[in-house]
């Protein structure tokens, strides 16, 4: 930050291509995604169960 006027081209970039973005909506939708998989009638789902069900959701 301190040297954005010295170069102010590298720094739009920086900003642009290192920026992260502070969302969790990704995780978010997976853990509901989840909640729908494992119910109450599918509780004994083992893991690899679990997977294949999620991947074909997604």
């Amino acid at each position: 930050k301190s040297n954005t006027f010295r170069f102010p081209c590298l720094a739009l970039i920086a900003r642009k291509y290192l920026g992260i973005l502070a969302s969790s909506a990704a995780s978010e939708r997976f853990f509901s995604q989840g909640a729908l998989v494992i119910t109450k009638l599918r509780n004994r789902l083992n893991k690899s169960t679990f997977e294949k069900i999620s991947y074909l959701k997604s």
